[in-house]
């Protein structure tokens, strides 16, 4: 086995898992087990680097002078929908096309996930269906370390000075919280956080968030006649007043969405979360919109109850920027061209990173790892595509 793989394997298999609830940075002290991990393997490297009080994780391989020096970026933790603990990565050789039997309970085959079908002869790695795999993003600190051991170990090779930056915290949105830009000294740079290899990502969702609060009427049940406002009823109400055409499983490509994340409540109080997603921020600020008419009907419809909205805006799509400043595209273009390989840019639906790195002042595509069905126990690798994207950023990163 490879030392790039042999590399992903040991780094799924730390509990990394970031925590929502969490006021601390980074939110989870494990997540702390890996950056250090990391930063042991770059100073095998001869790479000196170090963790800041934050959690951020920069280090830096000298290049040639003169040259702009180029950014790499990925996330050390997990996703918080199914546990990263006490992962079990298993190697499926020469995929078959046919069902992978991740444990007793569980299989996955291509009529359920049709990437598989693009992956037959490639191995896989699979979890046991257990937890989630954790290729995102430990796929992309394990390209990133592979590619600085190329490198390293080639000498001869002429390439910019790199920047590296390993984030705690993306999953809850806050990696790019407290990150230093001028530490980190990149010009322009690259999220390695996708799924398909010959993808770069330049454009991004417009985010936004919304909270719902709902003050009822509560009574006793049995004298309830003319008297009860149900909080959580009319939580209820107040979601089905909401397009369902403008909902996440009814949404591709450009649509944008308006998506539940969570609903609690009981007969007095009820609260609504939400968050909102389009690329064209002019048809986002229609969405709110949505929000505030519901909110009329409500309220006209229910004039003993209270209903309270707040709005925010989290990030922005980063396609603006990359319009402007396009020498991290047009790079990355040129690195895939001179391999022969196809590329392709789709809008992500999404958030990255490299968006609000964007804004800041240091353009950042996204690139992908490899790694699919992010989030679950169905999650995998095709170690061929990631060996694709290690060749990827080692071109990228050559004059």
């Amino acid at each position: 086995m490879d030392k790039a793989l042999e590399r992903f394997l040991k780094y799924v298999q730390i509990d990394t898992q970031s925590d929502e609830n969490s006021p601390t940075s980074p939110s989870a002290m494990k997540e702390l087990n890996l950056s250090r991990e990391i930063l042991k393997d770059l100073e095998e490297l001869g790479i000196h680097g170090e963790i800041d009080e934050y959690g951020r994780l920069y280090a830096h391989l000298p290049g040639e002078e003169g040259s702009d020096p180029i950014g790499l970026n990925s996330h050390v933790d997990t996703a918080l929908e199914i546990s990263g603990a006490n992962v079990k990565p298993r190697i499926v050789k020469n995929y078959d096309g046919g069902v992978i039997k991740l444990n007793e309970r569980y299989s996955m085959s291509p009529d359920q996930f049709p990437s598989l079908s693009a992956h037959i002869g490639d191995d896989l790695v699979v979890t046991d269906g257990n937890t989630l795999l954790g290729g995102d993003d430990k796929a992309g600190d394990a390209i990133i370390l592979a590619a600085m051991d190329y490198l390293v170990h080639h000498p001869e090779i002429k390439h910019h000075p790199v920047c590296l930056l390993f984030t705690p915290d993306e999953e809850i949105g806050r990696g790019s919280e407290h990150v230093n830009l001028e530490k980190w000294g990149a010009k322009y740079a690259y999220t390695i956080d996708g799924s398909t290899y010959t993808d770069i990502e330049i454009e991004n969702f417009n985010a936004a968030h919304a909270t719902v609060s709902i003050s009822g009427v509560s009574v006793h049940p049995g004298d309830a006649k003319g008297k009860m406002v149900n909080a959580s009823s009319l939580a209820c109400e107040f979601d089905g007043l909401l397009p369902a055409s403008v909902r996440p499983q009814a949404t591709e490509g450009f649509e944008g969405f308006n998506h539940l994340v969570a609903i609690e409540g009981n007969v007095d109080q009820a609260t609504l979360r939400y968050i909102l997603r389009n690329h064209d921020r002019k048809k986002l600020e229609e969405q709110k919109q949505m929000f505030l008419k519901a909110r009329q009907i409500l309220l006209s419809k229910y004039p003993k109850a209270e209903v309270r909205i707040e709005i925010g805006d989290d990030y922005r799509n980063m396609k603006e920027v990359h319009d402007a400043h396009p020498e991290a595209f047009n790079k990355a273009k040129a690195a895939y061209e001179k391999l022969g390989i196809a590329w392709n840019s789709h809008p992500i639906r999404g958030g990255t990173d490299g968006a609000t790195f964007s804004f800041l002042g240091v353009p950042c595509p996204n690139l992908g790892t490899g790694a699919y069905n992010y989030h679950g126990r169905y999650e995998y690798l095709s170690v061929g595509e990631f060996k694709k994207m290690i060749e990827i950023v080692v071109e990228i990163l050559k004059i």
